[in-house]
C-alpha cells in the first residue's frame, strides 16, 4: 500500500506539473511568435532607414569629394590672382622707372634748350649792340 500511495503522489505530482507546463510552454510559444514577429516588423522599418543611411553617406562623401575639388580650384585661382598682383606691381615699378627717366630726359632737354637759346640770345645781344 505505501507502493500505491507514493506511486499515487507521483501520478499527482506530475498531473500538477503538466498542468502547470502546458500553459508556461504555450506563452513561452506565444512570447516566442510575439518576438518574431516584433522582429520581422523591425526589419522591414530598419531595412529602407538603413538603405537611406547608405544613400546618405554616399551623398555626403559626394559632396566633400566636390568640396574638397572647389577648394583646390579656388586655391589655384588665389595663388594666380596673387602672381598677377605680383606681375603688377612689377609693372607699375617699371612705369614708375621708365617715368622717372623720361622726367629727367625732357628735364635736361628743357634745361639744354633753354640754356642754348640763352646763348644764342645773349650773342644776338652782343652782335647787335
Amino acid at each position: 500500500m505505501e507502493s500505491q500511495f507514493f506511486w499515487g503522489i507521483i501520478a499527482g505530482v506530475i498531473i500538477v506539473l503538466a498542468a502547470f507546463l502546458i500553459p508556461a510552454i504555450l506563452q513561452v510559444m506565444r512570447t516566442a511568435r510575439a518576438a518574431e514577429e516584433f522582429l520581422r516588423s523591425a526589419q522591414a522599418s530598419l531595412n529602407p532607414l538603413i538603405v537611406r543611411l547608405n544613400e546618405t553617406v554616399e551623398r555626403t562623401n559626394n559632396i566633400a569629394a566636390q568640396l574638397d575639388e572647389s577648394i583646390s580650384n579656388v586655391q589655384h585661382l588665389t595663388k594666380a590672382v596673387g602672381e598677377t598682383g605680383a606681375i603688377i606691381g612689377d609693372l607699375n615699378s617699371f612705369i614708375r622707372k621708365i617715368q622717372t627717366v623720361m622726367l629727367v630726359t625732357t628735364s635736361s632737354f628743357g634745361t639744354g634748350i633753354k640754356t642754348a637759346l640763352s646763348v644764342l640770345t645773349q650773342g644776338l645781344i652782343k652782335k647787335g649792340g
